[in-house]
């Protein structure tokens, strides 16, 4: 059997200095047992990965997920004859951990995660997600926030953490700040530290009081939105290729799987169905 040479291939995410994605390839290397100060989530993609972490013996299949503490101890090496192939997120907990605090009613400071080789098809495709926008040129700063905040959100439910989102009629001043800042701005690149910034209150405490008042995380509303003012833009007969510019979104096809969630077809076919009626 052929092997593949080892590579590793590390990237930080642009939008953040809080995140570094590896993508890694190994045949014949080992890790010597170490720890990282960050928070190291990832996914077995081909192959098997055997490693033990404090003092503990694993092996993750393909799909399986990953997950060490900062400084957890541990080493890792292909198991069997096959390549090994994965990819890592390296993770600040400064940063992660208050967002995940963001999920819940209380938090823990001092938060171990339990698990550390598992199956959760959410969190595989959530993980793969990211590094794919990291690996992007042209990824904006909502797309990268609401994907993490998914992860911080998905790992709050496995632990039977999370706190689900409410709404209240009565809204707080400065969220409403924030609620017409991004009316205003949705064409934009808009970021949780804008938004934090126009309402003064610490960004994941803004998540947290956000999302119990409009029943939407910043991010769910953000996009809720773009859609909103995309649906008017197509019934004035614009484009989807430049209603999908105009609003932030990848592509088409981006457009497209998010309209369609929520009206159930997609920017073109909601067009033509206007368009038979007149």
């Amino acid at each position: 059997m052929t092997m593949k040479p080892n590579q590793f291939q590390f990237k930080n995410a642009r939008k953040t200095d809080g995140m570094t994605v590896l993508n890694a390839v190994m045949s014949d290397f080992s890790y010597s047992p170490h720890a990282h100060e960050d928070i190291a989530l990832g996914v077995t993609l081909e192959g098997i990965q055997e490693f033990s972490c404090n003092g503990k013996g694993f092996k993750s299949n393909p799909g399986n997920i990953i997950l060490f503490n900062a400084e957890d101890v541990h080493d890792g090496n292909p198991g069997g004859d096959s390549t090994l192939k994965y990819t890592m997120l390296y993770i600040n907990p400064r940063e992660f951990l208050p967002l995940m605090a963001s999920t819940v009613q209380i938090f823990d400071t001092d938060l171990r995660f339990p698990e550390t080789n598992f199956e959760d098809t959410t969190l595989q495709h959530l993980i793969l997600e990211i590094s794919n926008l990291v690996a992007g040129n042209d990824t904006t700063s909502f797309q990268y926030e609401h994907c993490l905040y998914r992860i911080a959100k998905r790992l709050t439910q496995r632990m039977g953490r999370f706190h689900p989102d409410a709404w209240r009629k009565n809204k707080d001043k400065l969220l409403l700040r924030a609620r017409d800042y991004i009316h205003d701005n949705v064409e934009n690149d808009i970021s949780i530290n804008d938004l934090s910034k126009v309402a003064n209150i610490s960004k994941f405490h803004f998540i947290r009081l956000f999302r119990s008042q409009f029943g939407l995380t910043p991010h769910q509303y953000i996009l809720n939105h773009k859609i909103n003012r995309a649906k008017l833009a197509l019934k004035s007969g614009r484009p989807p290729s430049h209603v999908a510019q105009d609003f932030g979104f990848f592509d088409v096809s981006h457009l497209n799987r998010h309209f369609k969630r929520s009206f159930g077809i997609t920017p073109k076919q909601y067009q033509h169905q206007l368009a038979t009626q007149r």
